[in-house]
């Protein structure tokens, strides 16, 4: 007996599918990233982190774009988009990791996923997407989340430790606005060509701006201390959390609407809160839960 194959809307189906397996991986590499970045600061300062995961990532991105083989090139009207993109990584890893030094990585893995927050009305003023009601009321109520971690956080220290708590939250709020940013600039040109071209191009614009944070960074706090862990840490924020995440997110939303991507940064706080009380023996209090879970229920309304 002959069988007959699945119909080509199942298919495609099954497809997108699978395609939210690409932002949830890259969800999930992010939720570790904080937890390794935070276990490094002390032998290599954040920028110059951040700078040398950025050159790591882009050159594997680099690499496998030209063993791709040729591409069709971004037309000249398009072109500006690619410094904006690059200015967009560079503020979102300078402000997410001295942001994640000054707070916790704990903090860092979830007020990022405020991101969401921002590709709505971002994606209505660039975009032309118009937000429903249900947006409109998850985003308050995820802002009601944010409140309530950032709440916790200054009611459990001393007033210097809880100023710095507070930079250190307001800074990972401004790299997710930045990463919303990025990703909203992004998506025509994502669905146009693909996600490896655009997020290669991205990152390599990126380094014209952070090199010269680096550099102030390095005449001001000039502690470098390689070792093993270190350079273990290097290259997972490099290839894992740089090259192959941003890949992978770009790839989700190049198969799936900005929105439905969004949903699956709720893999980053899990994986992000988990290894950070295993590793580095951060307490998650109350507010963190409880912030945790209203953010959560905040951005699933405003997703789904």
């Amino acid at each position: 007996m002959r069988i007959s194959p699945p119909p080509l809307t199942s298919r495609r189906s099954g497809l997108h599918s699978l395609a939210g397996l690409a932002p949830l991986g890259a969800s999930c590499l992010w939720g570790g990233m904080y937890v390794v970045s935070r276990a490094s600061f002390g032998a290599i300062p954040p920028v110059t982190l951040g700078l040398l995961r950025l050159l790591l990532g882009g050159a594997a991105l680099w690499l496998v774009l030209r063993l791709r083989g040729p591409r069709e090139r971004l037309q000249r009207q398009e072109r500006w988009r690619l410094p904006l993109l690059g200015l967009c990584i560079a503020a979102t890893i300078t402000t997410q990791f001295i942001g994640t030094n000054l707070a916790s990585a704990h903090d860092g893995a979830l007020l990022t996923t405020i991101t969401p927050l921002f590709i709505v009305p971002l994606a209505w003023l660039l975009l032309g997407e118009r937000p429903r009601w249900r947006i409109v009321a998850g985003t308050l109520l995820a802002l009601v989340g944010v409140v309530i971690i950032v709440g916790s956080e200054q009611s459990n220290g001393a007033s210097t430790q809880a100023r710095s708590l507070l930079l250190g939250d307001g800074l990972l709020i401004i790299s997710a606005f930045f990463w919303a940013l990025f990703t909203v600039l992004g998506t025509p040109l994502v669905r146009k060509y693909s996600a490896l071209v655009i997020t290669t191009y991205g990152t390599l614009w990126s380094l014209v701006f952070f090199l010269p944070l680096a550099l102030w960074e390095l005449s001001h706090l000039p502690r470098l201390s390689f070792s093993l862990s270190s350079l273990a840490s290097v290259l997972y924020l490099g290839l894992g959390a740089t090259a192959l995440a941003w890949f992978l997110w770009y790839r989700g939303v190049e198969r799936l609407p900005a929105g439905v991507a969004a949903v699956f940064f709720f893999a980053q706080p899990l994986v992000g809160g988990l290894l950070s009380a295993l590793f580095l023996q951060e307490v998650l209090g109350a507010g963190f839960w409880l912030g945790g879970l209203v953010l959560a229920l905040g951005i699933m309304l405003a997703s789904l």
